[in-house]
C-alpha cells in the first residue's frame, strides 16, 4: 500500500468516480505534457485515491505516478507505485500491460544505477510476451534492455536492442500511438544517439539526436525535453555545425524547467562557448556568470564539478584575449572547486592548463610541478576507468550468469511439466493398445497378445526411465519411435499403418545427443489427426544433419488428411486437444530454451505445413520440420 493510501483516514468522503477518471485522463496526458499541471493534480489526487477507489482509477494513479517521480528523480516512491500498479494488474491477468509495467519499473531502476535490479524487472516483463503481444509493448521493454546494455558497454546488445525496439515502432502512427509510445521512440533515437556517441560515430549520432525533435515538437512531450535538445546541439557541435547547435541550446533556455538547473548550466556554458567561437568576448562572460549563479549553493560533489568547468571556460575565454593574470585566477578556482567533485579526467585537464600558464609566465618550477599533479591525475583517472571497467565486466558477468540460471530454472519447470504429460501419454493410445491385446487374448492368439504385451510395458517403462533424462543418444531415440510405431501398426491399424525412419547418414547414432522424447508429441500427432481418420497411413521419418554439426533437423510426413483438415477435426475432440496443445506448447518451449542454452540463433524451430498447399493439391498429408539441438551427453 502507497503512503498515500495508508494515510487517509476513514474521514475522508470518497470521490465521485466519474471525476476522478476524468481527472486521470488529463493526468495521463500532463504526465507526458505539462510537469507543472501533472504535479498539482497528482496532489491533489492523493488526497482522493483509497483502498476502496475502483481499481482502474487506482491503476492509472499508481502507474502515472510512478512515471511522474522517476522524472523527478524521486526513485524510492516511484518504486513503491509502480509496485502498486503491478499487484493491481496481477490480479487483473493482464499480461502486455504487465509487461509494460514491469519495463516501467525497471526504468526507475535503471535510473537509479541498480542495474541487478533493473535486469530482474525485464526478465519479470519479458515473461509476460508472447508472439501475440503488440509491437508497441514488445519496443517498450527493448528499449529498457537496450539502456541497460548501454549503461553496462554492451554496444552490440545495446544496438540490437535499441534496432528491435525500432522496428516495433514501424507501425507507430498518429491515430493508433498514445503519447508514451511517442516518448518511448523519442527514447529509442536518444539511446541511439548516445550508443554512436560513444563508438565515435558523429555522423549517426546527430542524426539519431535530430529526429527525436520533430517528435517530442509534434506532440510537446515534456520529459527529458530539455536533455533532447541538449544532446542535438554537443552532437551538432561535434559535427562543427553552429548554427544547429546555437538553435539547440538556444531552445534548452526556452523549454527548460525547476529542478532541470544541471541542463540548464550546460546549455548556457555551450552557449558562451559558441560566443568565444564567434569572438564575443562579452557574450560569453555573461553566460559563463549566468551558468555560475545556477550553482550559488552547491551541495553534491556534481555541483563543484560543473561549477569548476565554468570557472575553466572564463580561464579560456580570458586565456584567449592574453590576459594571463586572470586567467590564472580562474584556473586556480577551477582547481579549486574542482577538489570538491570527483571527475579526476577534468582535473587533470585544469592541471595541464596550469602548466602551460605557468610556463607561458616563465615561472617553470610551478609549470613543473602543475606537469606531476596532470601527470598523477592523468595515472588515478586511468586506473579509475580501469577499475569502473573491471566493475562493468563482473556487472555483465554476473547478469548473464543470473540470465542463465533463470533459463536454466524455466527449462527445470518446463521438463517437470513434460515428465507429468509424459506420465500420462495420450489416453486414446493406451485404451486403443490395452483393448487390442485383450482381443488376442479373447481370440485364443496368446502367442502374438503376449509378445505386443511385452512390448507395450518395455515401451512404457522407457517413458517412465527416459522421463529423469534430459538428453539421449539418437540410437534410443529412435528405437524408443520404432516401439512406439509398432504398437501402432499392430495393435491399432490392423497393418495398415507403414511407417519409415532414417538416420542421417555417415553418422555415429551413439555420438549424437539429442533432447529426450522431444518427437513423440509430433508423431502422435501424425497418426491422431492424419492418419487415423482414414484408418491407414504412411509415415516418413528422416533426419538430416545440419551443416555446421551443431542441430540435428528432423523431417515427419504423412500422408493423411493434411493439416487443414486436422485442425477441424481437433475440434470435436476438445479432450485430447487439450492435452495436445499442452504437449506442443511445452515442447515448444523446452526446444527453445535448449537452443538459448546452445546460443543459437533465435528462430521458429518447429514448421508445419500442409502438403496440398506445398504439391499444389498432388498430394495431402502434412510435413513437420523440427530442428533440434545436438547436446552434450550428461
Amino acid at each position: 500500500m502507497s503512503g498515500a493510501e495508508t494515510s487517509l483516514t476513514s474521514t475522508v468522503p470518497t470521490s465521485d468516480p466519474s471525476l476522478l477518471r476524468r481527472q486521470c485522463e488529463q493526468l495521463s496526458r500532463w504526465a507526458f505534457t505539462d510537469f507543472e499541471q501533472a504535479k498539482e493534480l497528482l496532489d491533489e489526487l492523493a488526497t482522493q485515491i483509497t483502498p476502496q477507489t475502483p481499481f482502474d482509477i487506482r491503476l492509472a494513479y499508481h502507474s502515472n505516478a510512478a512515471f511522474l517521480d522517476n522524472q523527478w528523480h524521486r526513485y524510492e516512491p516511484a518504486i513503491e507505485h509502480a509496485k502498486q500498479a503491478i499487484a493491481i494488474l496481477e490480479s487483473l491477468a493482464k499480461a502486455p500491460a504487465l509487461a509494460e509495467m514491469w519495463a516501467d519499473l525497471a526504468a526507475i531502476y535503471l535510473n537509479r544505477r541498480d542495474w541487478r535490479s533493473a535486469e530482474k524487472a525485464l526478465d519479470r516483463a519479458r515473461r509476460y510476451l508472447n508472439k501475440t503481444s503488440p509491437p508497441s509493448i514488445r519496443a517498450h521493454v527493448a528499449c529498457r534492455e537496450g539502456f541497460l546494455h548501454l549503461h553496462l558497454g554492451n554496444h552490440r546488445q545495446a544496438l540490437d536492442a535499441l534496432m528491435e525496439a525500432q522496428k516495433g515502432m514501424l507501425s507507430l502512427d498518429e491515430k493508433t500511438g498514445s503519447l508514451k509510445d511517442f516518448y518511448i521512440q523519442t527514447l529509442i533515437f536518444s539511446g541511439l544517439g548516445d550508443l554512436y556517441e560513444r563508438l565515435d560515430e558523429k555522423a549517426k549520432s546527430l542524426e539519431a539526436y535530430r529526429r527525436v525533435l520533430p517528435i517530442v515538437e509534434r506532440h510537446g512531450l515534456r520529459p527529458r525535453l530539455s536533455w533532447h535538445y541538449l544532446n542535438a546541439g554537443r552532437a551538432a557541435m561535434a559535427q562543427q555545425d553552429v548554427a544547429q547547435a546555437q538553435a539547440c541550446f538556444e531552445k534548452v533556455m526556452e523549454v527548460v524547467g525547476e529542478g532541470e538547473s544541471e541542463a540548464r548550466t550546460h546549455a548556457l556554458g555551450n552557449l558562451g562557448i559558441l560566443a568565444l567561437l564567434n569572438d564575443d568576448v562579452k557574450q560569453a562572460e555573461a553566460l559563463f556568470d549566468l551558468a555560475a549563479k545556477e550553482y550559488e549553493n552547491p551541495s553534491k560533489p556534481a555541483d563543484f564539478t560543473n561549477l569548476s568547468k565554468i570557472e575553466s571556460w572564463r580561464a579560456g575565454l580570458f586565456s584567449q584575449t592574453n590576459d594571463l593574470k586572470k586567467a590564472g585566477y580562474y584556473l586556480e578556482r577551477s582547481w579549486e572547486m574542482g577538489q570538491k567533485g570527483q571527475d579526476l579526467y577534468h582535473l587533470s585537464q585544469i592541471a595541464q592548463n596550469l602548466a602551460a600558464l605557468k610556463n607561458q609566465e616563465k615561472n617553470f618550477e610551478e609549470a613543473y610541478e602543475w606537469q606531476l599533479q596532470a601527470s598523477d591525475l592523468a595515472a588515478r583517472h586511468f586506473h579509475q576507468l580501469r577499475d569502473r571497467e573491471r566493475e562493468e565486466i563482473e556487472a555483465r558477468h554476473q547478469l548473464e550468469r543470473n540470465r542463465q540460471e533463470a533459463q536454466m530454472a524455466k527449462l527445470r519447470v518446463a521438463s517437470l511439466q513434460l515428465r507429468a504429460l509424459r506420465a500420462q501419454m495420450n489416453p486414446h493410445f493406451m485404451f486403443n493398445a490395452l483393448n487390442a491385446i485383450q482381443g488376442l487374448i479373447t481370440s485364443g492368439r496368446n502367442n502374438e497378445a503376449e509378445s505386443y504385451l511385452a512390448k507395450f510395458a518395455k515401451m512404457m517403462r522407457h517413458t517412465l526411465e527416459y522421463s529423469d533424462l534430459e538428453v539421449v543418444a539418437l540410437e534410443q531415440e529412435i528405437e524408443f519411435l520404432e516401439r512406439y510405431l509398432d504398437i501402432n501398426r499392430k495393435l491399432r491399424f490392423r497393418e495398415r499403418l507403414h511407417y519409415q525412419i532414417i538416420p542421417p547418414r555417415g553418422v555415429d547414432l551413439t555420438d549424437l545427443n539429442v533432447p529426450t522424447m522431444i518427437l513423440q508429441p509430433f508423431v502422435e500427432n501424425a497418426i491422431e489427426h492424419g492418419i487415423r481418420p482414414r484408418q491407414e497411413g504412411n509415415l516418413h521419418i528422416e533426419f538430416q544433419l545440419t551443416e555446421n554439426g551443431q542441430s540435428l533437423r528432423c523431417i515427419i510426413e504423412d500422408d493423411g488428411v493434411g493439416y487443414n483438415k486436422g485442425r477441424e477435426k481437433q475440434k470435436e475432440g476438445a479432450a485430447f486437444q487439450s492435452h495436445r496443445s499442452r504437449g506442443m506448447d511445452i515442447t515448444r518451449e523446452r526446444l527453445t530454451l535448449l537452443h538459448q542454452l546452445q546460443k543459437h540463433e533465435p528462430g521458429d524451430f518447429i514448421r508445419i505445413q500442409d502438403l496440398g498447399d506445398l504439391t499444389h493439391g498432388e498430394r495431402s498429408g502434412t510435413r513437420v520440420e523440427v530442428l533440434l539441438p545436438v547436446l552434450e551427453s550428461d
